[in-house]
């Protein structure tokens, strides 16, 4: 079994960060486009893992996060359409989605390609509320305390 499929079929339940280890952080999403950097908040994302997000609007809200995870800071645009650099993905509120950060080549305007990591997580609400996140899985030789070591 790779360490993928393995990872998929062993997600592991939020566990409660302590000083020597974080696996959650909760990124308040207001009604204009922000982005947070998840590298600072977890840490050791270039080990892979699966990472859950989910959409917490408060009580008697209703609504959407949207969000993008992109290289650099920037910004979303829930109306935008096509392909552009604003364009974005609706989360409605209680949905939750998990994934595993990518990796890629960019292209600068001198033509030279560098690798990224996708950890800048572009949010956007049509109310203010909650992006819920943690890393939902461990890679089958790691344990909590080394894979979520400190930022």
């Amino acid at each position: 079994m790779s360490s993928i499929a393995f990872e998929a079929e062993n997600v592991t339940p939020p566990l409660k960060n302590s000083n020597a280890m974080k696996c959650i952080a909760n990124i308040a999403v207001l009604t204009t486009s922000s982005s947070t950097d998840l590298a600072p908040l977890l840490g050791a994302l270039g080990i892979g893992g699966y990472v859950t997000v989910k959409a917490d609007m408060p009580a008697n809200t209703t609504g959407r996060i949207y969000f993008a995870l992109a290289s650099t800071a920037g910004t979303i645009d829930e109306t935008a359409t096509g392909t552009g650099n604003t364009v974005c993905w609706p989360l409605p509120d209680g949905h939750e989605m998990s994934f595993r950060l990518a990796t890629g080549r960019e292209t600068t305007a001198s033509n030279v390609a560098t690798l990224c990591w996708y950890t800048h997580l572009h949010t956007k609400g049509t109310a203010t509320g909650y992006l819920r996140v943690y890393r939902s899985s461990l890679p089958p030789d790691q344990d909590a305390g080394r894979a979520f070591k400190l930022p």
